[in-house]
Parts: C-alpha cells; structure tokens; sequence
C-alpha cells in the first residue's frame, strides 16, 4: 500500500518524520514471535514505505527473517528481569516485575473461578505433578493464589485494579517507550504479566494500542484481557463470542481477522508431494500418518502409543507401504530422550523441533493421510487443507480421572471444536484402529463436518489474513501520526 500524501511534510515537533507512522510491536513469547515474524503479517508491514517499525521480543534471532529489511525494522529485548547491573532504580524495577508475575496468577485464577470455567475447574484436579509445569507458563494452577474466597468479587476487583496500577510499571519499558515514540503500539497478547509494563507505558503517554489474541484457547484459560483496548484482532467468530461473553469487550471492537500461520495452508504448495516424502526421508510411493506430538507435560503417554501403531504398521493393520511420521513440539526441549527411541524409517520417522518451516507443515498437512494430536493446534491446521484429524482422547483408567488425556477434550475451548464433529475422537486405542482405518480407506469421510468447523473456527481462510492484519495496524498507526501531528 502506497503512502498517504497527506503524511509529507516537516519533521514532527517530537523529531520523528511527519510523513512516518511509529508502530511498536510486543512478542512475549516464542510463538508469539512466530505467529508474526515467520508469517507474512512482518513482510507485509515492511512493505509499506510509511512505517518505521520496532519489534520487541525474548531473541534477537527472531529478526532473522527480517534481516534484508532491517534498516525500517528494528528490534529491542522483551523485560528479562535480573539480567542486567543498571542500578538500584532497575532493581526495584526487576523485583516489581517479578512480583506482579505472582500477582497476575491471583487474578487470572480468581477470574477464571468466577467465570466458572470447567477446564480451570478440572485442571486445578489434576495431580501436582501435572500441574507444576503450567507454573512456568503463568497458571496458577494452585488454590493458594486463590486464597482467600477465591469467588469473592470484591478482592478480585482490588488485586485487578492493583495490577494495573502504576507500580507495574519498569525503566525498560518506560525508556522504550521514550525512545521509539510510538504512535501505534500492538499487543500480541492481552493476558500475560509480561505485557502489563508495556501497556501501562503506552496508556500514559496516550498512545493508541492495538491488541491480537494469541491463540484460540486464551479467552477461556489465561485471566481478563488488559483494558480499554480500542481494537481487538481475533481468529474467528468462536474466539470473537468468547471475549464478549466472557470478557465484555464490545462487538465494535473486535476484528474477526482469521489465523495468520494458516494463510500457508491456503496458498499453492511449492512442494510438491515427492518432495514432501524426500524431505522425510520416505520412498516415494509411501503414504504417512502425522502425530503431532506435545511436550511431556501433556504427551507422556505418546511414545508408547507410537511404539503400538508402528507395531500395527508392521503388522499389517493399515495396508502396505504406510509411515507414521512424528513431529515434535516446536518448544519441546527434551524431544530427542522421549521421542528419537522411536526412529525406525521407513515405518517411523521422528521429526526434529522446528519453529520456523510453515512451508513444510503446511505440505506435511495437505500429504499427510491423516493426523493425530493429544493438544495443541496442529489437528485446525489440518482441517484448514481438509485433512482429516483425529483427537488422542483417551479415558486411561491407569491414571486419575483428572490426569487422563480426554480431560483436555473438555475445555471451553476444544469442546467447542469438537461438537462440530470436524475432529474426531478417539476414547481408546480400539477407536483409534478404527478411524485410521477410515480414513486411510477413504480421506473423504467426516469432509461435511470439517467443513462445519472451518466456518465456525477457521473462517476467514482465505490465505490473506496476514495482509489483513498489516493493513489494519498500518491504518491504525497513520491515524494515530496524523493526530499527534496535528492533521486529524
């Protein structure tokens, strides 16, 4: 998109160009960083000349893509609190950022108590030893952080209004801020501690602030949004009922824009499938199912699972000439221990961890004959090409009723994706023998009800969602410029 010539003229009063918009983006997580920086949403927003952008996240390696357009994209450290010697001013600063980590799970659990929503309510059953890990991605996912009367409305409003109060506040954010003089910032996650310095920085010097849910689940399982976001982008119309019913955001403020790392799904494949099967290391007239694989916390029954469908392959079960291919988690750190032991090609591939390379997902996804997922996103992003899906769902009377993996299949936001039957479900390996069976036989069974989930779920899938989002953050940033100089 060309620049408005109306944004020519003189440098601003505070010494930027007054033909140039300011747009300050906050990634505080790796997929966070993923979702924009290795979709085309970056390569879109460089594309416009107008834009002076500035990327916050936890790795400077994040820019890597963006390096040829470096000289109107710059990058600056999310807050890593005791990680530099800068005084006691930065000290107070660091030990209140960590501090509001434990405040914001006091909040989050005392929001989703009130909410009343099951997959809180069934998580908080789980064992300890399932329940430590989510500690480290900001659940609390213990009844201390909701002690006392965790449904009391009036202590929730205190810690809430305590959260988002100027104490929150941290020198690197604050000098940021001063810094780029940003006409637009973008929140790319509205529930997480890491954010709040960001925003509180923003909102005092009256700067527009755009926000985009992250993720599908996060409405449902990770606390209230920041407020008075005057823009709010989201995935799909599901996601867009979500924030009104549960967190009172207007209609008028919510964009439904689609899933940008989706937009590779809609697009014509640069691989074609002898490549794809050459890629994996698999013979050409092979044909694959795809595990999705998850982390321990959530996969601890998958490797033996992937031992007993290797040993169905060999046996017979699905046909000649048939590979399960497993694809560990992008942030899995102890894939090679738990999964490599399964490497057995041409019956089983394993898949290194790899963040990055969406073109050979999204090819994966359109060859793949099928694909398994205990969690996550990957059996949408199948439906997306309209590969059929099936979810491990298993009730493993071996482990507590809370710890089995079918549990996961009751939060707000999988329920509802399975109730449009575009995924299916398997309660046990019995169940999954048969629809592998299926679907191997016949890719175009259950096509109807995937359809059904695309509308309600995925839809716009129309390979322009990043587009869409650059546009939308660069007419955001331009009326923004325009203000603070002066030419509403």
């Amino acid at each position: 998109m060309a620049s408005d010539p109306e944004q020519a003229g003189s440098p601003s009063p505070e010494g930027g160009d007054a033909g140039t918009a300011r747009v300050l983006v906050v990634l505080p997580y790796e997929m966070s960083a993923r979702n924009v920086l290795r979709t085309p949403i970056a390569e879109h927003l460089c594309a416009h000349p107008d834009l002076k952008l500035t990327f916050v996240s936890r790795d400077a390696a994040d820019m890597q893509p963006l390096a040829a357009r470096s000289a109107r994209a710059g990058w600056r450290p999310m807050i890593r609190p005791f990680r530099t010697r800068e005084g006691l001013r930065r000290l107070i600063s660091d030990a209140r950022f960590a501090l509001g980590f434990y405040l914001h799970m006091a909040v989050t659990y005392r929001f989703n108590a009130l909410r009343g929503f099951k997959g809180f309510s069934d998580r908080l059953r789980q064992s300890p030893a399932l329940r430590r890990p989510g500690l480290r991605e900001g659940l609390p996912l213990f009844p201390v952080f909701g002690f006392p009367l965790p449904r009391s409305q009036a202590i929730y409003r205190a810690l809430e209004r305590l959260n988002r109060s100027g104490w929150r506040r941290h020198v690197e954010a604050e000098r940021l801020m001063a810094e780029a003089k940003p006409d637009l910032v973008v929140l790319t996650h509205l529930q997480t501690s890491l954010v709040t310095p960001y925003f509180l920085a923003a909102r005092r010097r009256n700067v527009r602030i755009v926000g985009m849910i992250g993720s599908w689940d996060q409405p449902t399982t990770k606390g209230p949004l920041l407020p008075d976001i005057g823009r709010v982008l989201v995935q799909s119309r599901q996601v867009k009922s979500d924030l009104e019913r549960f967190h009172a955001v207007p209609s008028a403020a919510i964009d439904v824009v689609g899933w940008p790392q989706m937009d590779i799904c809609r697009q014509p494949s640069a691989m074609r499938r002898a490549q794809v099967l050459d890629r994996l290391g698999l013979p050409a007239d092979y044909r694959f199912i795809l595990l999705g694989a998850y982390s321990e916390r959530l996969g601890r029954h998958e490797p033996d699972l992937c031992r007993r469908i290797v040993a169905d392959i060999a046996a017979g079960e699905f046909g000649e000439r048939i590979a399960l291919v497993v694809r560990a988690h992008p942030l899995d750190a102890g894939w090679h221990d738990r999964l490599m032991p399964l490497s057995d090609p041409p019956r089983c591939v394993v898949q290194a961890p790899d963040l990055g390379n969406l073109d050979l997902l999204a090819a994966m996804l359109r060859e793949a004959e099928v694909v398994l997922s205990s969690a996550g996103t990957i059996s949408l992003d199948a439906v997306a090409v309209d590969t059929a899906a099936i979810a491990l769902a298993f009730e493993d009377e071996s482990l507590p009723y809370y710890d089995r993996p079918a549990r996961r299949f009751d939060m707000e936001h999988y329920a509802a994706v399975m109730a449009t039957g575009g995924v299916a479900m398997a309660r046990d390996e019995a169940e999954l023998k048969r629809l592998l069976k299926l679907y191997l036989g016949d890719p175009t069974a259950d096509a109807e009800a995937r359809r059904t989930l695309r509308e309600a779920h995925l839809e716009p899938l129309d390979g322009e969602v990043s587009r869409r989002i650059a546009a939308i953050i660069a007419d955001e940033a331009r009326q923004a410029a325009r203000a603070r100089t002066g030419r509403a």
